[in-house]
């Protein structure tokens, strides 16, 4: 016996729910990659961000762009610390 087809109507509510979550995780994912930059600059960005929301906003997206760059081009932070400039007591 066939089961039957269930449709279901387009709802503006499942749909803002969905489009809340995209954008909840697209945003989760800018903080991250601005923490990513480095938590000094994010306090900064965060405390500026309080003050001038404009200025915040786009210090944090640009905060996010070089944390994203760091994360996508990991192998630049481990050549400087392979120079013996991170101050390791390791023999060499």
């Amino acid at each position: 016996m066939p089961e039957p087809v269930s449709v279901t109507a387009r709802s503006p509510v499942r749909e803002f729910e969905r489009f809340a979550d995209t954008f909840n995780a697209f945003c989760g994912a800018i903080v991250g990659f601005a923490l990513l930059a480095g938590t000094r600059a994010f306090t900064f960005t965060a405390l500026l961000a309080w003050r001038e929301p404009v200025l915040g906003g786009a210090g944090l997206m640009l905060l996010a762009l070089l944390g994203w760059l760091r994360w996508r081009w990991p192998g630049n932070a481990v050549t400087v610390q392979g120079r013996g400039h991170g101050g390791s007591c390791a023999a060499r």
